[in-house]
């Protein structure tokens, strides 16, 4: 099942919200630890530019994908396809999201430049600032 995934600023932790079934749109738990498949960074671009003139920040960025494993408050989902941090850091890139500097999340390149990231195939977030995207 798909899943947007977003940090949450209030709890600090990142919340899951189902893009399909019963509970869609409704966020049905909140973890420290994400992995992903098959994602889509996704923006609202109307969103970011109320952030942007109203200085608030509001939930406009998600990452769009299947969850593989999650587990945390209200919520457990494991289907032996973890992604570990020293997996994701030695065959993926480091992955950002700043509303001020781009309408884009952003992939750190090797010379640590910064380029816009539409997708990867596997995705990590934890709340340890480990957010890595294996395209």
């Amino acid at each position: 099942m798909k899943y947007d995934v977003y940090f949450n600023l209030t709890k600090k932790l990142y919340s899951l919200r189902p893009c399909e079934g019963p509970n869609k749109g409704k966020v049905i738990g909140h973890c420290t630890s994400v992995s992903m498949r098959d994602v889509q960074f996704r923006v609202s671009e109307a969103s970011r530019q109320r952030v942007l003139r109203d200085k608030q920040k509001n939930v406009h960025a998600t990452a769009r994908g299947i969850v593989t494993h999650a587990i945390g408050e209200n919520i457990s989902i494991d289907n032996g396809q973890e992604l570990t941090p020293n997996h994701a850091k030695s065959h993926g890139q480091a992955i950002t999201y700043c509303p001020y500097r781009s309408g884009s999340f952003q992939q750190y390149d090797k010379r640590g430049n910064l380029h816009d990231i539409e997708s990867a195939a596997e995705l990590l977030l934890d709340i340890n600032g480990n957010r890595y995207a294996i395209e």
